[in-house]
């Protein structure tokens, strides 16, 4: 009874914090989903017509399938590339801590500023092009192209989100008994097959969690569309949040912004339980 009184004690702050934080401004937003809210007007109850409204609307599905492709383009690397990351710098070597914080600095970096800095590199005359131009290759519209502007804002993501994800695999990797490892040597594995047959099998529930986690920064990403692309060109870069910014905050529809986030949160939480129900039937 002590040691619970103790328990509550501590989980109560952060329990009121996210309560008065989260919770209930979720719940509100649900409320108001049901309603035509523009701020100055009295709010008017409509039902289900907003959520209506969004599967009908073209400019929706669009930003949904942005959001997708964005996802795809993210979370798989995001998932893979941290785990061999994480493996090279587990090694017992000089200086390995600095190797770490190096990695591990563009985590640290604000969003604004890695914007601006990328910005400059895809630029016309930025360091990309001249670097292809140095192997005969023309310029590249990185951000002003329909066909390559999802893929330039993965890359500024997957570039400072490998640090971050790294750390989770390089705790989880030092957890591993080096036992194991010292017997699959004696037994003739090399380097990849001590990894597939021990290190991948001890990660799952780190890939589980990293999968989700990094699902979840993919569907929510939007300062790199505000502050490098506004959503362009002609909406190529517009993802469901952006779509919910300018909805809410540009054109004041405070009730269908808020259905298409509700209508969001179902699809990360379906990928979230398909992620989990996966992981269970592979352990």
């Amino acid at each position: 009874m002590y040691k619970a009184r103790h328990a509550w004690s501590f989980l109560l702050p952060a329990g009121i914090l996210l309560t008065t934080f989260t919770l209930l401004p979720a719940l509100a937003a649900l409320g108001i989903s049901f309603t035509n809210y523009n701020v100055f007007q009295p709010v008017e109850w409509v039902g289900l017509d907003n959520f209506k409204t969004a599967f009908q609307d073209e400019e929706f599905w669009s930003a949904l399938r942005n959001t997708f492709y964005f996802w795809v383009l993210v979370t798989p690397a995001l998932v893979v590339l941290p785990v061999f990351l994480a493996i090279l710098v587990n090694q017992n070597l000089r200086a390995i801590k600095l190797y770490r914080l190096i990695y591990y600095f563009p985590a640290l970096v604000s969003v604004v500023i890695t914007a601006i800095l990328w910005n400059w590199l895809f630029a016309s005359d930025g360091i990309f092009n001249y670097l292809l131009s140095l192997v005969g290759v023309n310029p590249v519209d990185w951000l002003t192209s329909r066909k390559f502007v999802m893929p330039s804002l993965a890359m500024v993501t997957i570039w400072q989100g490998l640090g971050y994800y790294m750390l989770f695999y390089l705790a989880g990797l030092q957890s591993v008994p080096t036992d194991l490892y010292e017997a699959a040597e004696l037994d003739g594995a090399n380097f990849w097959q001590k990894h597939r047959h021990i290190t991948f099998p001890m990660l799952k529930p780190i890939i589980f969690f990293t999968a989700v986690i990094s699902t979840m920064s993919a569907f929510k990403e939007f300062t790199l569309m505000l502050t490098m692309t506004e959503g362009g060109p002609i909406g190529a870069s517009k993802t469901v949040v952006y779509m919910v910014f300018e909805k809410a905050f540009k054109e004041l529809e405070m009730g269908y912004a808020s259905a298409i986030s509700f209508i969001l949160f179902i699809i990360i939480l379906i990928l979230t339980l398909l992620n989990k129900r996966t992981l269970d039937q592979e352990t």
